[in-house]
């Protein structure tokens, strides 16, 4: 089973649970993380090659040889939508798009790039399947269960090396992992435990049974309050919130105990990836150049993003923004994956009853094109693994 293509040179995983303890909905403290899966894009005439002209503000996401590259031929004008998996805000992935369009890497390819947002309920993903959206995000395990429902997704670029989703408890309630849970009230959101949450207990001989499974929303006061021991939270955004309000707490991610978990990637329609692959290398160039250039630029990329994200807290959207970063590290360089990070995630999902064995999953990463940017000396793997 292929689930990965890659150069020759080079969400939340859930399954329902039959009976569980509901905690009435609170009134929003601060909104959630959510990152739907979704994206497309139309058949188009391909464009003609071009290796962008680069900016002098680019220059510690680039190489040397990228830096002298002149145009050899001038990009075709090209009109394309962008929709980003949830409002405005710094996960790396938007702001990658957010400082490729302000640092004018999409005017480096001749694109011009409508940037939407998705109003929830898979918007996106349907906008996907009708050709209106060209690029968009999703989370590694989204991807292979839309494959599996057997809809034309193709990942193109990998941030999250580990998942978005883990857990908080107090940091004075003597819970620093998975096998202080047993006998603990666990929170769970969206009505699915994810098959994330039952395989970290599994790594300390716990099951479903060892642990009060209580369903809960997306209000943190539900935990802040103390109705509930543990706490489902976004890594990149909850446990900010939760310390702000005064609660010291523990982080507890289940890829530190040995669960295979991916987080966010670029999502293009497999009828792009195959049909227009000049476009596809064209917008991951540019955006990558954007999450490289944030990663060197961080409080100027979390201002690139308030232009967006009218209202939003300032070093919210730096931890958001740095944390997502930390997660997207790879001595490779970032935006890359191999074929063992989705097999073992297919793995984990197979066992725990969101995948089907019989699946077949085949080019749900495309992994050629970032590959061929890295092999070409467009990107350099070093701008990835830089101090912040």
């Amino acid at each position: 089973m292929h689930l990965f293509r890659a150069h020759p040179a080079a969400g939340n995983a859930a399954r329902r649970l039959p009976r569980v303890l509901v905690v009435p909905a609170l009134a929003a403290l601060t909104a959630a993380l959510a990152v739907a899966c979704g994206g497309g894009a139309p058949p188009s005439t391909p464009a003609a090659t071009a290796a962008p002209a680069t900016r002098a503000a680019a220059t510690a996401a680039v190489t040397p040889a990228a830096e002298t590259a002149t145009a050899t031929a001038t990009p075709e004008p090209r009109a394309i939508t962008f929709m980003a998996g949830f409002r405005p805000q710094a996960n790396l992935p938007f702001v990658a798009v957010y400082v490729a369009e302000d640092e004018g890497f999409f005017a480096d390819e001749g694109l011009t790039v409508d940037i939407q947002h998705s109003s929830g309920q898979d918007e996106h993903l349907k906008l996907l399947l009708d050709g209106t959206v060209h690029f968009t995000t999703g989370t590694a395990a989204q991807l292979l269960r839309r494959r599996e429902d057997g809809l034309p997704v193709v990942g193109i670029a990998l941030f999250g090396q580990r998942g978005d989703q883990g857990y908080v408890a107090r940091a004075d309630s003597g819970i620093s992992g998975p096998a202080d849970f047993e006998g603990r009230s666990v929170g769970f959101k969206a009505g699915v435990v994810p098959a994330e949450l039952v395989a970290m207990l599994a790594t300390v001989g716990l099951t479903e049974d060892d642990v009060e499974l209580v369903a809960v929303g997306f209000d943190p006061r539900t935990f802040i309050e103390g109705q509930v021991d543990v706490y489902p939270v976004f890594l990149d955004n909850e446990p900010d919130t939760i310390r702000r309000a005064g609660v010291e707490i523990t982080v507890i991610d289940p890829a530190d105990f040995g669960v295979p978990t991916l987080g966010l990637t670029f999502l293009a329609n497999a009828q792009t990836v195959s049909g227009d692959p000049e476009l596809v290398r064209r917008f991951l160039r540019a955006a990558m150049r954007g999450a490289l250039w944030a990663e060197e630029h961080i409080d100027e990329a979390v201002q690139i993003t308030l232009k967006r994200a009218e209202g939003a807290d300032a070093e919210h959207q730096r931890f958001l923004l740095a944390t997502d970063l930390e997660n997207a590290q790879r001595a490779d360089g970032m935006g890359r994956a191999d074929v063992q990070q989705w097999r073992d995630l297919q793995a984990l999902l197979v066992q725990y009853g969101v995948l089907t064995a019989s699946a077949d999953l085949s080019g749900g990463f495309d992994g050629s094109f970032i590959d061929a940017l890295y092999a070409s000396g467009e990107l350099s793997p070093a701008a990835s693994t830089t101090g912040r």
